[in-house]
């Protein structure tokens, strides 16, 4: 009987609770099964098998249930909107259709929530990571239980029903009628609806989070209602109840988002403690409520918010000792110190100001601002001191930003992320400060490697980064840096190769799906040489900037550019794209803008078999007005690159190019079927990497 003591205890449910992260970690990652059985292995002792087994059969039951539902290519049925987001010309509308979720747009206001509908359409899976360590939409979705968007076909209205969240969509349509409306939704119901300025303002100052509703907010404002209910002298049991039922209230509001429901889960949990007097550690309670989230939404596994939370609370319970009092600025700038240090290798920015002054952004946002916005619900007057607020925040937060220097540090691979850890979590157990900054030196010089770019082999590589319906491309060698038009997604893919100067930034013409980001690479990156075509007028501002002329040449490093258009100023913009050829280890590559089929003549009539290349960039997306037969005659490539978005409405690429590739037996490598392309080539080998979307 004394050998089942320790299963009979309620405690140490944390040592159960990092068996079960290890376990779900090697879902993702195969390799982190062995460490999972390695931690039990170790742990065996005091494991409690018996609720491991029963915690974990049920979690992957969940999964599994998850993982193997098939979707249907085509919908001919009924479907319920269960949540409308509107824009300025539409809506984005959630469909609830045999108990999945999919995502469509709408003529603006057409329907309401919970209308029923009778739906003909066909479903688009989303796309997972296309891009190195860009955004996953894949997972993004499923945490939300998203499975798909609906090209729909026809729909008609058949009846209206009140939902679950009918009371919330009235709040939300009264919340309309307010001034400050964007931060009132923001700080209520969780929905960050914000303007582009603001919003890129929150983003780069590293706060746009904080206007989600979390434990900040709502422990504070559990801390106001604690004296009143200590004024009004409620009894204890009649205090928690009423908490409790403005916990629900929150979570209702904010659609039982994750961060809410948390505080939900350990507040009972805390109170199930207290009443059962099961002696359970706060980071026993930590482990046990993200137990039970999984369990009510699997879903959450697939999302990063989920990880962040969890690491963030078990740093902070197991570094209590360290980190010591919280009280005052200090106390709570070690906190914000910490949260950075947890958080970095998934936020890939610091900035030393907004660590300084992130406890003064946190109290204003989860106190005045949160309070202010409760008030305005009931005392709608109210709304005009709040837009005063929110003026001087925002005043405040531009001078903030003016002054702020962030670095941005390059996204690390999953197993840096774990050497991270275990150097972080070494490094923080040190017993004095002296060991503390000799053991993060370390991290500083393990890592040097990547925030550096140290490159250790002498490769090069070229992308055709898959940006939708555009063009960007990027080369990077040990002696060049290089990026070919800049559509979207660019600068930040740059900070995840940890890229911080460029040499040249090619902008073939201005239309603006080749050089929509142009002006933000200007004004974030050092560039030495922006060159553009000598006949468009660019809306680009810099003293960078070269004007062209064919049969001009150029090296970068150890590459040499050779310029071949255009020829002449045609009346076409498309026609007088940057026309230049590359070469990449043992190939040639051609790179052709969006020139058209007049264009292409006076090149192949100009230069005939000395435009011959290996690899040629297809002009216009594979528009039918380009890539005519005379010039594929004189290019006679090995491989076609199209650049172009996931069923866009051009139809692009037209199926009469597609003839013409596939007829000369040329290898066709698309970023709306195969993401992005990538090409790497060494004094070894060459090869071509596909980051599939599906």
């Amino acid at each position: 009987m004394k050998k089942l003591n320790h299963i009979l205890q309620w405690d140490n449910y944390f040592i159960e609770g990092f068996a079960i992260f290890f376990l779900l970690l090697g879902l993702f990652h195969f390799w982190l099964l062995v460490v999972a059985f390695l931690y039990l292995y170790w742990q065996r002792k005091v494991l409690k098998i018996p609720f491991l087994l029963i915690v974990m059969a049920i979690i992957s039951f969940r999964y599994f249930i998850v993982e193997t539902l098939e979707i249907p290519d085509h919908i001919d049925g009924v479907g319920q909107i269960t949540e409308i987001k509107s824009y300025d010309y539409s809506d984005l509308v959630t469909i609830r259709i045999d108990g999945v979720l999919y995502q469509t747009f709408l003529s603006k206001d057409a329907f309401d929530y919970g209308d029923e509908l009778y739906i003909t359409a066909d479903v688009m899976p989303f796309r997972k990571e296309t891009i190195p360590f860009g955004f996953d939409q894949k997972q993004y979705m499923l945490s939300l239980n998203m499975r798909g968007s609906l090209e729909v076909t026809s729909i008609s209205f058949i009846r209206s029903h009140t939902g679950f969240y009918t009371l919330r969509e009235k709040l939300k349509d009264s919340i309309g009628l307010l001034e400050s409306k964007n931060y009132v939704r923001a700080l209520i119901l969780g929905e960050k609806s914000f303007d582009e300025p603001e919003r890129d303002l929150f983003q780069t100052l590293g706060i746009l989070y904080l206007f989600t509703v979390s434990g900040i907010h709502i422990y504070g404002f559990l801390w106001m209602i604690k004296k009143v209910f200590f004024f009004l002298s409620l009894e204890e049991n009649v205090q928690k109840i009423l908490i409790f039922l403005l916990l629900l209230v929150f979570s209702y509001l904010n659609a039982f988002s994750m961060s809410v429901v948390r505080i939900v889960i350990i507040f009972i949990l805390t109170e199930m403690n207290t009443r059962l007097k099961t002696d359970l550690s706060k980071l026993d309670i930590i482990h046990l409520a993200f137990m039970v989230m999984l369990i009510i939404h699997i879903q959450w596994i697939y999302h990063l918010g989920f990880l962040m939370l969890f690491l963030i609370l078990n740093f902070i319970e197991l570094m209590k000792d360290q980190l010591g009092s919280h009280d005052g600025y200090l106390g709570r700038l070690k906190m914000t110190g910490l949260i950075v240090l947890v958080t970095l290798p998934f936020q890939n920015q610091i900035s030393i100001l907004m660590i300084l002054l992130m406890p003064l952004m946190i109290f204003i946002l989860a106190v005045p601002m949160f309070l202010f916005s409760i008030f305005v619900l009931f005392v709608p007057e109210l709304d005009q001191l709040f837009v005063l607020l929110i003026d001087f925040f925002e005043k405040m937060s531009f001078v903030f930003n003016d002054k702020n220097i962030i670095w941005y540090l390059p996204a690390l691979t999953f197993e840096a992320i774990i050497l991270y850890f275990i150097l972080l979590i070494y490094s923080l157990k040190a017993r004095h400060f002296y060991f503390l900054i000799k053991r993060m030196s370390l991290i500083v010089f393990v890592f040097g490697f990547f925030v550096f770019d140290v490159k250790m082999l002498d490769e090069t590589t070229f992308y055709m980064i898959d940006v939708g319906q555009g063009d960007a491309m990027l080369i990077e060698s040990r002696s060049c840096t290089m990026v070919i038009d800049s559509y979207q997604y660019v600068l930040p893919f740059l900070h995840d190769l940890g890229i911080y100067k460029l040499d040249y930034l090619i902008l073939t013409h201005s239309d603006d799906d080749h050089i929509k980001e142009a002006q933000s690479l200007i004004d974030h990156m050092a560039i030495d040489h922006i060159l553009i075509n000598p006949y468009n007028t660019y809306p680009i501002h810099s003293d960078r900037t070269i004007k062209v002329q064919h049969d001009d040449h150029m090296t970068c490093g150890s590459l040499s550019i050779d310029f071949l258009g255009p020829l002449k100023h045609f009346d076409d913009l498309n026609n007088n794209s940057l026309v230049f050829s590359i070469t990449l280890g043992s190939k040639r590559f051609l790179f052709t803008g969006d020139i058209g089929k007049e264009a292409e003549e006076a090149l192949a009539l100009t230069y005939q078999n000395a435009l011959k290349s290996d690899v040629l960039k297809i002009a216009h997306h594979g528009s039918d007005t380009s890539t005519s037969e005379l010039f594929l005659k004189y290019v006679n490539p090995e491989v076609a690159l199209i650049s172009v978005g996931s069923n866009n409405r051009f139809g692009f690429p037209d199926r009469e190019v597609i003839r013409r590739l596939t007829a000369l037996d040329i290898e066709i490598y698309r970023t709306d079927e195969m993401g992005t392309i990538e090409y790497r080539s060494s004094e070894k080998k060459e090869k071509w990497v596909l980051h599939l979307p599906f």
